[in-house]
């Protein structure tokens, strides 16, 4: 690029008369690749590339908060296995008639020893609700990851799409300050030969050395962006080139917000959370209203007078719920605390519905704006450029037109990289919303 510029400064230095060819030139060797290239896709591939779903992927595997929530699964699994057993039995020894002078007894030297199991059981229905509650938490928990990974995998995009809209700044602002050097050269070429003053060259290297202190800004703000991301994937900070060859699709969503509401109500998880909170409120509601009817302990004694086993016991037991008041007000607490839960769903429900419908008009109005610059702001500015530079030359303009065109040529660069970055954003925000990521 370089070389091209120091040719453009060239023509004009030994072609003064022939300005036309000069702007030509210039347009063909700056303007126009530098606004292919601002068009084509943001990162090109390389046998080392991956997409930014891939990368997401990697977060879901890696993240530590992710990690932590599927140990909680686990753990909720394995309790569901010690939930619908019965309690352990229990074995009771009772000797009788000891001698007075034994300290230690032991059973069978006593006159009588009696060995008494026993068992609880409680009231039918009671067990398999109580599996079905603890079923039902592992579903809760399933559904927390799956939400954790839809909010690591929106925290990271938006973090890229933040740190890709600094690389492509900094590459932005690095093609600019090859145009402000050639600037500050053919300013210094006109005062040379007495046709602009000194104040020209000076007015260009101090937007030369502007642009540099952007850059230089724009770096550790990269770095900062890149530390970000390497902590939502558990990276070790001294990790170089990481996000180098992450590729991103060019086209643009398909979004139809009739077909993505509905989608939200079924596969969003916190609103599956709340569902299952529901139907755990409704099955422990259930399992109070067992407590109307009693629990029973069975059991058998063998009896050892002796050292002769020659009598058996047998024991039958059940607790008698006669507060059934206390029992109501539990039944009651329980009914009213689910229809609570079901009144935030509904109300939950609701706010995805108009999420949705937002997040669908801020992404096409997104997409239009993005298109707006595509098609109409960044040629008029390069076209605004092209022709400042021109008059400039032919002495129908001023330096400061030229560097108030070159600025505005810069800012609708980086606008126009600001709104491709907007759209993504919102792409992931809806995907958020929705509760699942988009192909």
């Amino acid at each position: 690029m370089l070389d091209i510029l120091q040719s453009v400064e060239y023509i004009y230095a030994y072609m003064p008369g022939k300005s036309i060819y000069r702007i030509s030139l210039f347009v063909i060797c700056y303007l126009l690749p530098s606004a292919c290239c601002l068009l084509l896709p943001l990162v090109v591939a390389s046998q080392d590339t991956r997409t930014l779903g891939q990368v997401a992927e990697e977060a879901k595997l890696n993240n530590p908060e992710i990690q932590a929530l599927r140990r909680n699964v686990e753990a909720k699994k394995a309790r569901v296995q010690s939930e619908g057993i019965l309690d352990d039995p229990v074995l009771r020894i009772e000797m009788m008639d000891l001698d007075k002078g034994n300290l230690f007894p032991a059973p069978g030297n006593a006159r009588e020893t009696r060995y008494e199991f026993s068992q609880m059981f409680p009231f039918p229905g009671k067990l398999s609700l109580e599996k079905r509650i603890a079923l039902l938490r592992v579903m809760t928990s399933e559904a927390e990851v799956r939400s954790k990974e839809i909010e690591i995998a929106s925290r990271l995009k938006e973090a890229y799409y933040e740190y890709l809209l600094i690389i492509q700044s900094i590459k932005t602002l690095e093609e600019t300050k090859a145009v402000l050097s050639n600037m500050v050269r053919i300013a210094e070429t006109k005062y040379a030969t007495g046709e602009v003053s000194q104040q020209d060259v000076i007015k260009a290297q101090v937007e030369l050395t502007m642009l540099l202190n952007e850059i230089i800004d724009l770096g550790a703000e990269k770095d900062v962006a890149e530390a970000g991301m390497k902590s939502i994937l558990n990276l070790p900070q001294d990790v170089n080139g990481y996000f180098d060859h992450v590729i991103l699709s060019e086209g643009k969503a398909e979004i139809q917000m009739d077909e993505l509401a509905g989608r939200a109500l079924g596969v969003n998880p916190y609103l599956a959370v709340m569902k299952y909170e529901a139907d755990i409120r409704e099955l422990e509601t259930e399992l109070t209203k067992k407590n109307y009817y009693p629990d029973f302990m069975v059991g058998i004694a063998p009896v050892q007078r002796d050292g002769r086993f020659d009598a058996w016991d047998a024991m039958f037991q059940m607790n008698i719920p006669v507060w059934r008041a206390k029992y109501k007000s539990q039944e009651e607490e329980g009914v009213k605390m689910t229809e609570a839960i079901r009144s935030e769903i509904r109300a939950e429900e609701n706010m995805i519905k108009a999420r949705v419908k937002e997040g669908v008009i801020k992404t096409e109005t997104a997409g239009r704006i993005r298109t707006l610059y595509e098609t109409s702001l960044l040629p008029q500015a390069e076209l605004s450029f092209e022709s400042t530079l021109k008059n400039y030359q032919s002495g129908r303009a001023d330096f400061i037109m030229l560097l108030d065109s070159e600025r505005l040529l810069k800012k609708t660069k980086i606008d126009y990289i600001g709104a491709v970055m907007t759209y993504y954003k919102r792409l992931v925000t809806l995907e958020s919303v929705v509760g699942e990521e988009f192909n």
